[in-house]
């Protein structure tokens, strides 16, 4: 699998500005945290058969995507939903640590604040933060995709915004500088929005064709009529091409399915479609 890696004009002066603060431990232990939060989505992702290869480092943090779109909603809530989680599950972990090794609390302090703010940044209903994916997987459910990426686009705007006022507000009193970071954040968010920020899916057939060429198995595999789509990707190898032979209840064979089919297959029926219900 090929991976890009590149750098946000923007994020340049950014890091500039951090350093010049003497903040570099603080930036270093978020690039950190985020770095861990986007390796889970792409370990769900990639469990999914999705190909999130591309990592821009953004004013706002790191972004991880692909080209084309989703075949499954309910996908791309499971991968959104996977970088928050991970971030709740490390700041449990560590703070289950300071009960056991009461020492290592100064250590990991910062750590867990980080995974705690970036837990409960993501779940803004903004594009592209996860909770904006998952508000997109539901809107789109009920409009066309782009009009929900510009109804999102529209509340990121206002809660930036009430963030910013909030800010201000405090400034009559104690200036809370942390809501003047949170709302240019959730700005920025918006603002350089990544458009193809959506996921690929695996081209089976495509990513083995050089494989040919130094000889490839071929094997056949017996699955029930009534696993999904979902879970029949789930069976693919990469060292292999597959025929599936999708049994009935009494083992009678209804059909096959070979791998190379796959790929069309998902683009027509959602993720949860039962072999039975492809092949009747």
């Amino acid at each position: 699998m090929k991976f890009s890696f590149s750098i946000h004009p923007i994020f340049v002066l950014f890091l500039f500005v951090i350093v010049m603060q003497g903040l570099f431990d603080v930036l270093l232990v978020y690039l950190i945290t985020i770095l861990l939060h986007e390796f889970a989505h792409f370990l769900v992702a990639r469990k999914l058969g999705y190909n999130l290869n591309r990592f821009t480092l953004m004013p706002h943090g790191i972004s991880l995507s692909g080209e084309n779109e989703l075949f499954s909603k309910r996908d791309e809530v499971l991968i959104a939903i996977a970088g928050p989680i991970c971030n709740l599950c490390l700041a449990i972990l560590s703070i289950a640590f300071w009960w056991i090794f009461p020492s290592t609390y100064s250590v990991t302090n910062l750590f867990v604040v980080s995974n705690l703010c970036t837990f409960f940044v993501n779940l803004f209903p903004i594009f592209p933060l996860d909770g904006g994916r998952v508000a997109l997987a539901i809107l789109s459910k009920k409009t066309q995709r782009k009009h929900a990426l510009k109804i999102l686009k529209s509340i990121g705007l206002v809660v930036s915004i009430l963030i910013l006022l909030a800010f201000v507000l405090t400034t009559f009193f104690s200036a809370n500088f942390s809501l003047l970071v949170l709302g240019l954040f959730c700005f920025m968010t918006v603002l350089w929005e990544d458009k193809t920020s959506v996921y690929q899916k695996t081209t089976f057939f495509l990513s083995k064709k050089h494989a040919l060429k130094r000889g490839i198995v071929v094997r056949e595999v017996a699955v029930d009529e009534d696993m999904t789509l979902y879970k029949l990707l789930n069976q693919i190898r990469p060292d292999s091409l597959t025929n599936f032979k999708v049994l009935k209840k009494d083992l009678s064979v209804l059909g096959t399915i070979k791998e190379n089919q796959i790929e069309k297959l998902i683009q027509i029926y959602p993720a949860s479609t039962t072999l039975k219900i492809i092949l009747s």
